[in-house]
């Protein structure tokens, strides 16, 4: 069963695993990668999470600890890890837990923490519940609300959400309980203080739309860790590398020599 996507890996360079969001696969990635130069391309791997489009994989409990472990066996050597939305948490966790795997991790719209607080900005904590609750009554109208959610505020936002609904409707749907323990995900981690701890470089990118990780959340960052380099794009929301690809891709260039 193939759970990636691997774009040669001839390279001698520092390989790239780039890690989709709620709902999502790994071919979200596609129209990026293929606008990148030829010398990158050969570098990166694109996962499907467990649960998720090629990866079948049935974990015996559905929680970062366990996503964190499958990342760790599927990362043979030293790796840029890049996670969007979701993937930006099992990112961080894996930097955390397994240093030795991490050299550098990006943040695509992410957050240590996605569920609002009184300390914390992020998703207002009905809004997952409700997602929730909607998940078990119809699961695929669900993740299309979610998708909708993410596209918000952008320029683009009816083309965002058509690339997003194709990339979701163009292969097996995510299993019941990948959607279900993902948003748990979602609701209960809080991983600041395992942020503020890393070593390793961080670079992050921020929609300034973006209605799920509001943008004072760059700052918050950079306050957990003095370190970490964030950049943001004005015009994006949720999904910055499919409203301004060539932006993206340049922002992503600079960040991985």
């Amino acid at each position: 069963m193939r759970t990636d996507i691997s774009y040669n890996l001839s390279s001698e360079k520092t390989p790239i695993v780039l890690l989709h969001g709620w709902g999502m696969n790994k071919t979200i990635w596609s129209a990026v990668v293929k606008l990148l130069p030829q010398d990158i391309q050969s570098r990166i791997r694109c996962l499907d999470l467990p649960g998720y489009g090629d990866n079948r994989l049935e974990l015996a409990d559905y929680n970062l600890p366990a996503l964190t472990h499958w990342l760790a066996s599927e990362i043979t050597s030293p790796s840029i890890v890049i996670g969007w939305s979701l993937g930006g948490l099992l990112a961080q966790n894996l930097a955390f837990h397994s240093p030795e795997k991490v050299t550098k991790v990006g943040l695509i719209a992410s957050s240590p923490k996605f569920m609002q607080s009184d300390t914390w900005a992020g998703i207002k904590p009905d809004v997952l519940t409700l997602f929730l609750n909607q998940l078990s009554k119809d699961h695929v109208k669900t993740v299309e609300r979610f998708l909708a959610i993410q596209a918000m505020g952008s320029e683009s936002a009816r083309k965002d959400i058509t690339a997003l609904k194709n990339v979701v409707l163009n292969v097996e749907l995510p299993s019941q309980i990948a959607l279900q323990e993902g948003l748990r995900i979602l609701q209960d981690v809080d991983l600041r203080e395992q942020l503020s701890q890393l070593t390793c470089p961080v670079f992050a990118l921020f929609g300034k739309l973006d209605s799920l990780v509001p943008i004072v959340v760059e700052q918050e960052l950079k306050n957990l860790n003095a370190n970490i380099q964030t950049s943001c794009f004005n015009k994006s929301s949720h999904a910055p590398f499919i409203s301004d690809t060539a932006k993206f891709n340049t922002w992503l260039i600079k960040n991985i020599e």
